[in-house]
């Protein structure tokens, strides 16, 4: 292991994760069980994966509030065009990403043209796209979805079957998730694309004097967001088998507090695919424990606001002392 890692926020993260879960399971007796462990990474599947998509709107230096409406939307959309014409899971995922990436570049189009704030433009558009739909939707409700999405929810990629008859196994949900993961951090590792959302998230001027195209790079990310935020739709329905106009709206908290929890600076430049899954998780991981725990559900909003002062607090600790180191070495 690398000395960097060690002394980096994913590690510590990662060391502060294993701490309150050894705590958590001291008190309740059942949280390091393979049911619960299994559940937890299933769950969060659709919170990651919406997360590695703000997480790179973040890293470029901007804020996207719009992918529970994006999502919503696509959900729908998908969800109708197959219930009329009939169709598979595959198709479901790919309407769902043309839906959410068309919205995407919406938002891109609108950020880059009108040199709008992102925060602003995104605020906008959900409450347009989640209008628009509630309006033209003749049942925006759905309570009967095809039975490959509950076919799908319940695959594993490899499971086993306990003494008493309980089929536990890694779900293909949470595998898609780390699927997405694993290709995004290809993107920003070894691509000009990732360097260049970087670069734009650390400096603008600078990466467009550097030769970085800003509104290609722009719209990729908005599009991308928007792509997995019609992917986390499908995973959604696959979950709760249904669909629902509202049950999405409201995540943006929960997801830009995992992202902040996992190391993203809210200005841009800084940040990890690794260091969000582990802030997703975190995030899960807290919430199984307050059921675990019984604490009642109401004190999730509280926990989780405190998180993300916490986070945004110690970010900003370790970038003055990562400037002070600066200075002293430059001194």
């Amino acid at each position: 292991m690398k000395r960097g890692f060690l002394r980096s926020h994913e590690f510590v993260l990662l060391l502060i994760l294993i701490g309150y879960s050894v705590l958590v399971n001291a008190v309740s007796g059942s949280f390091f069980t393979a049911e619960n462990i299994f559940d937890i990474l299933k769950s969060s599947s659709i919170m990651g994966t919406m997360a590695i998509g703000v997480f790179l709107v973040m890293l470029s230096g901007g804020i996207d509030l719009s992918f529970p409406a994006i999502a919503t939307v696509s959900m729908y959309v998908a969800v109708r065009v197959l219930l009329l014409f009939s169709g598979n899971l595959l198709l479901a995922f790919l309407l769902a990403s043309a839906v959410g990436a068309t919205l995407g570049c919406i938002n891109a189009f609108l950020i880059h043209r009108f040199k709008i704030p992102t925060m602003i433009v995104t605020l906008g558009t959900a409450s347009i796209f989640h209008g628009a739909m509630l309006t033209l939707a003749d049942v925006p409700h759905i309570y009967s979805v095809p039975p490959y999405f509950f076919e799908f929810s319940t695959k594993h990629i490899f499971s086993w079957t306990k003494s008493g008859g309980a089929n536990i196994g890694f779900s293909t949900l949470a595998f898609l998730m780390l699927v997405i993961a694993a290709l995004t951090w290809l993107l920003l590792r070894f691509t000009m694309l990732g360097k260049g959302i970087y670069a734009i998230g650390g400096n603008p001027e600078a990466a467009k004097r550097a030769g970085f195209n800003i509104r290609r790079i722009q719209y990729f990310i908005y599009c991308f967001v928007g792509l997995l935020s019609g992917v986390a739709s499908i995973q959604y329905v696959c979950l709760v088998r249904h669909v629902h106009p509202f049950n999405l709206m409201g995540m943006q908290l929960d997801v830009i507090a995992a992202v902040v929890l996992g190391g993203a600076s809210l200005a841009g430049g800084s940040g990890t695919v690794l260091g969000t899954l582990l802030g997703v998780w975190m995030i899960y991981v807290i919430r199984n424990s307050l059921v675990l725990m019984r604490i009642p559900s109401y004190w999730d909003p509280v926990v989780i606001g405190l998180i993300i002062v916490a986070s945004t607090a110690i970010n900003a600790y370790r970038q003055q002392l990562r400037k002070s180191e600066v200075r002293i070495i430059n001194a």
